[in-house]
Formats: C-alpha cells, structure tokens, sequence
C-alpha cells in the first residue's frame, strides 16, 4: 500500500497524432480542456478533438488542436506544435490496456504533491520555468512569493464559491468566448498566479520538457475544472509516473487489471 494517499484518480494523458484505434471513445464537447479532466475524473474515457472545446480560448492552441489567428494567441507558449489529431484522457485505472500515457495529471494538497516530487527527485523537476509563477509552483520558497500565493488561494476560494451559482457559470461560458476577455485575463494574471494550469503547466510542459512540473490552479482550473481552491495540479511524463506509483494510493487503483 502506498504512502502518498490522493482523493482523487490520476489522469492519463494519450498524444494523438491520429484518431485510428480511438475512434471508439466518447467525443467531449464542453467549455474547456480542464472541465474534461473533471468529466475524466468521474471515471470516463474520453477524447478532446479540434472540435470539443467552445469556450476557452487558450487550450486549444496551447494543446495543438488549432492555429494560433490572432496576435494574442501568438503570444501563448510554450504549445504543441499543431495539428494534433486529439488527446485521449482516462483515470490511470481505466486507461485502456496497451495503451500507455505520455503524461499523468495529479491533484491534491501541497504537501502531497511536495511528496510526489520529492519521491522524482530534483533531477527530472522542470527546471527552465521557475521564476514565472504562472507557469510553475516549482521554487515557490526560494523567490518570496507568499503574497501571490496567498492571492491565487484567495481568488481559487472566490471562485470556488461563485460555482454555486448557474448564473455566474453562464456569465463565465459566455464572457470568456471572447478573444478581447480572455487576452485581457492573461495580462492580468500572468506571472501573478497560476495561468492555463492544466493544459499548458500539467500537460504540455510535462510533455515538452520530458520533466515533472507543479502549478497552481487557474482560474478556469476552479471555475470549469471543479478542483478544490486548496489543491494544486501536477503533470508527471509517463515514465516518471511509473517510477512513484507504488508509492501512491488513489480511487480506483486495487481494481486496476480487474
């Protein structure tokens, strides 16, 4: 039994350059790429396609799945360079069996994911992106951030508590389908607290680097992706999830192979 217990399952990320032997799997449509980590996270297999995500403006041309048109989505890095056909996304124990994960998205407290990185160890930690604490919680300690971090939880609690609220969902979906919204929102929030958490910090990062990266929640992460304001993601490359999964406890994972 492992040591480092999460409340919920880890996500299998799958890079698809094809859709041939995925064809089978439920398409998701819906406002961004966190909120189908969240559908994931119910215990579905599903794809992200060109075609699945009608809000957020920035996960598709992070992920690769469309062209960056405009001047302020030229401006978003690091990306996958395009076009992808998709990503297969499943919790770790129904991620279908030949098929292994280019990368793993963890979520849980802090201190849970400070294990997880201790049990990597420093030499396969994103190292590049430290510094920018949009794109990293890596090094947090060492820059005297305690008053962005204390924002970015204050503002993830906000946000957690508007979710109530089917008016401020609708108010967001609509809002952030605009390109001049969303470019605004990055300006305010880059480098100022967790900005594109999932896709680009917990996916393509991870990815690129070959290297375990943490971020702070953005705000799409709490308002669409549903994660607790108290948690923080990270993206692990296939690999390096091998090399802790003995050392984790998460749902699901004493029914894997059954």
């Amino acid at each position: 039994m492992g040591d480092i217990k999460l409340e919920v399952p880890p996500i299998g990320v799958r890079v698809l350059r094809s859709l041939d032997g995925f064809e089978d799997i439920e398409v998701f449509r819906g406002a961004s790429y966190c909120e189908a980590i969240r559908h994931a996270s119910s215990g579905r297999e599903i794809l992200v396609t060109p075609e699945s995500i009608d809000v957020c403006r920035w996960s598709p041309v992070i992920l690769g799945l469309r062209q960056p048109d405009s001047k302020f989505e030229k401006g978003i890095e690091p990306r996958m360079e395009e076009p992808l056909a998709g990503y297969c996304i499943a919790p770790i124990p129904r991620f279908r069996a030949g098929s292994k994960p280019d990368v793993v998205i963890l979520r849980g407290r802090p201190e849970q994911l400070r294990a997880v990185t201790e049990a990597i160890g420093e030499a396969d930690l994103v190292s590049r992106y430290r510094g920018e604490i949009g794109k990293t919680a890596l090094g947090v300690g060492e820059s005297g951030w305690s008053i962005k971090v204390k924002v970015t939880y204050g503002v993830n609690r906000l946000l957690a508590g508007l979710r109530r609220w089917n008016s401020w969902d609708r108010f967001t979906r609509f809002a952030f389908r605009s390109r001049r919204v969303s470019s605004a929102m990055e300006r305010i929030i880059k480098n100022n607290m967790g900005d594109m958490s999932m896709c680009r910090n917990s996916t393509v990062i991870p990815y690129l680097e070959g290297a375990a990266n943490v971020s702070f929640f953005c705000t799409g992460g709490i308002a669409w992706g549903g994660n607790e304001p108290s948690h923080v993601t990270a993206g692990l490359p296939g690999n390096l999830f091998d090399k802790v999964y003995d050392r984790l406890e998460f749902p699901g994972k004493s029914e894997e192979g059954t």
